[in-house]
């Protein structure tokens, strides 16, 4: 399924369910506390506006791992042989690489990165459950279809627009708030059906 980002998030949602499933059987659906750090608890004060630390962190965390992507993705060799191996894999094998190997590797720094999403999340939430990450499922779902399949900067402008619609919707309209995100996604479709920076466009 590799280039086929829509039959990767289906089978990456048939995954998340199964595997819940197995932890739940295995370990049980309890709730397990995870606090905070006292280091990290508080805010900062920035004129009038009070922000969380952690929050900043987590900012400061998601920057270093977009930067790092891109760089990776856009600067080095082992960026330009992933995507000619997502583009024309049999071209890429047939140059000499081991592309199986690649993308094993890229499986692994993906796990790696949902792991520390995780941690975030449960500490956002002070514990972790089975279904932890079923409470955002469907906006990344939506994040992902409105900045473009298998875009990284797509992705971080789509969770900027969902984010910032939820609060604004949450705030103006609260009963809105439900279905605004939906309503992002739906009329971004209609202007640009492939989502805002799809990667074939490039």
């Amino acid at each position: 399924v590799y280039g086929q980002h829509l039959k990767q998030i289906l089978i990456t949602m048939g995954g998340m369910i199964i595997g819940e499933e197995l932890i739940k059987a295995t370990w049980g659906a309890q709730l397990i506390p995870l606090p905070m750090p006292e280091t990290l608890r508080g805010i900062f004060l920035i004129g009038d506006v009070a922000v969380e630390k952690f929050r900043v962190l987590a900012m400061l965390i998601g920057i270093a791992v977009l930067v790092t992507l891109l760089l990776v993705l856009n600067r080095t060799k082992l960026g330009l042989l992933i995507r000619a191996g997502v583009q024309d894999r049999e071209m890429v094998e047939a140059l000499g690489y081991r592309i199986r190997r690649l993308f094993v590797g890229v499986f692994v720094a993906g796990a790696a990165l949902a792991g520390l999403g995780g941690v975030l999340w449960g500490l956002v939430q002070q514990g972790v459950t089975p279904q932890i990450g079923g409470q955002v499922n469907l906006l990344l779902f939506i994040v992902i279809i409105i900045g473009g399949l298998g875009s990284t900067v797509g992705c971080l402008v789509g969770a900027l627009l969902v984010g910032l619609v939820a609060n604004y919707a949450g705030f103006i309209a609260p009963k809105a708030a439900l279905f605004s995100n939906i309503g992002l996604m739906v009329a971004i479709l209609l202007w640009r059906p492939q989502g805002l920076y799809p990667v074939g466009a490039k």
